[in-house]
């Protein structure tokens, strides 16, 4: 068991080494946040492959990046394909509540925002299980392997106490990706310009029945 835990330490320390090293571009942003709707404030985007949580403004043409975060991930990964088996989902999902901690079992710590999953894709996929949540830790825990929850997102209680004031249930999405695609605004402005031409032929061509 001490090996055990003494190799969960060595991922960790390495896991919140790499994030000082290997910073966000100062000059891109995610891919995924194409555009937001009126009443979207905020975007959580997930790293999974490097363990970090990204907070993005995005009441601007151009997301903004205003906090980041280590985070723990399932024991067994990423892409949830049926209940119980301890991987966090790859997609697009919405915060529906937030639970404080005095309502939920200490392992939740400071409390949770559960997620929507599964979304309509992962039903349509045929993916089965529920519960994922974006949730604190323990009081006693300290150290977190990369992967350790049974499938959510687990943050550091200060950490997912700050996320409290970012995080609006019903509208607040949260992208949960392999490995986070970095686009100059530019780029992503060009990807938005297109999504939005051929979501407005679509628009006239389901309106016309054509």
């Amino acid at each position: 068991q001490a090996n055990e835990q003494l190799k969960d330490l060595r991922a960790e320390a390495k896991a919140r080494l790499r994030a000082t090293v290997e910073l966000p571009p100062a000059d891109r942003v995610p891919r995924y946040l194409l555009q937001s709707s009126r009443d979207q404030k905020n975007a959580i985007v997930v790293d999974t492959e490097r363990s970090r949580v990204y907070v993005y403004a995005v009441d601007g043409a151009t997301p903004r990046l205003v906090r980041d975060f280590y985070t723990t991930i399932g024991k067994f990964g990423i892409e949830k394909e049926r209940e119980g088996d301890k991987k966090t989902p790859i997609g697009v999902y919405t915060v529906t509540t937030w639970i404080p901690g005095k309502k939920l079992p200490d392992l939740y710590g400071k409390g949770a925002f559960p997620l929507d999953y599964p979304n309509p894709r992962d039903r349509l996929l045929g993916r089965t299980g529920y519960g994922i949540w974006i949730h604190g830790v323990p009081h006693d825990t300290y150290a977190r392997a990369p992967r350790a929850s049974d499938g959510c997102v687990a943050l550091a209680n200060p950490d997912l106490e700050s996320l409290v004031t970012r995080v609006h249930p019903g509208t607040t999405p949260v992208i949960i990706a392999r490995a986070v695609e970095w686009v100059t605004p530019a780029q992503l402005q060009v990807e938005r310009d297109a999504f939005l031409a051929q979501l407005e032929a679509w628009r006239r061509d389901w309106e016309s029945r054509d």
